[in-house]
């Protein structure tokens, strides 16, 4: 009896994750294609600033904004690669086991994250700093960077907590399935 509850418990996570593995499907390709568009919107906004207009500190931010949104774009698309990949064929020790992989919180893909978004926090600082009411440039830029990142920093918070309802029960339970197999 143990066994058949089993059997019907990785047949519903699989459902689950192949459910939660095409969403994440659908979000990478748009947003790698948002990415691939922005990238090079800003790279032109950069460059006619430069060309039209003297050069200024404000005009570098569209250059960051430019190479964090050409980050964001080859990381979502190997995220889309790696969602793409996902095969549900394969024995279940295997699928679980990469099921837990993927929906762990703390990855390389996790860190790699930073790379862009401290791209476009530079590119926000550089750009929005004669917005704030600062005699001091380097201030502004300061007060800027810190305000995004504050902002950011409350993102990763929703993030996490979409992680923890969407995604961290289904990694509990493939880890748990595992356990109970005994590996």
């Amino acid at each position: 009896m143990q066994y058949n509850n089993q059997e019907i418990d990785i047949e519903k996570l699989a459902k689950d994750l192949e459910k939660e593995d095409t969403r994440y499907l659908a979000l990478t390709s748009s947003f790698k294609w948002i990415m691939w568009v922005l990238a090079p919107v800003y790279f032109i906004i950069f460059l006619i600033g430069i060309i039209v207009d003297r050069p200024e500190i404000d005009k570098i931010g569209f250059l960051f904004f430019s190479l964090g949104f050409l980050s964001f774009a080859l990381l979502f698309k190997s995220l889309h690669r790696e969602y793409k990949a996902v095969d549900y064929g394969v024995p279940t020790l295997e699928m679980l086991r990469k099921a837990a992989s993927r929906y762990a919180l703390w990855q390389p893909k996790t860190y790699l994250t930073i790379i862009p978004v401290l791209l476009c926090a530079l590119g926000f600082s550089f750009t929005a700093q004669r917005g704030f009411p600062f005699e001091d440039q380097s201030m502004r830029i300061l007060v800027g960077f810190g305000s995004i990142l504050l902002l950011l920093s409350c993102s990763a918070l929703v993030g996490y907590f979409i992680w923890r309802k969407r995604q961290k029960p289904l990694r509990d339970k493939a880890l748990a399935i595992l356990q109970e197999m005994g590996v």
